[in-house]
């Protein structure tokens, strides 16, 4: 139980930093490393699917990092190339 404190807290305070900091540049290495989150939300939500549990909560973190990554910022990272020809 330990480790697994010390695990989100680390988890956390790397996506803090990278947010804060990088993302927020518009630093395109950043917006690949915050696709830690979706994925880790989805491997939780597949490992652990007995029938009766609540994973509300996992499928709102999807849907949120998700929502976070592909309809806010991509245009940032991302920017369309216009030819000058």
């Amino acid at each position: 139980m330990r480790a697994d404190g010390v695990a989100a807290t680390g988890l956390g305070l790397f996506g803090v930093l990278v947010t804060l900091v990088p993302f927020r540049r518009g630093e395109r290495w950043a917006w690949y490393a915050q696709w830690y989150y979706p994925a880790f939300w989805i491997a939780h939500l597949a490992g652990e699917l007995p029938p009766g549990k609540d994973h509300v909560h996992q499928v709102v973190f999807i849907v949120l990092s998700l929502a976070g990554l592909l309809l806010l910022p991509v245009p940032v990272f991302f920017p369309r190339v216009t030819s000058t020809a």
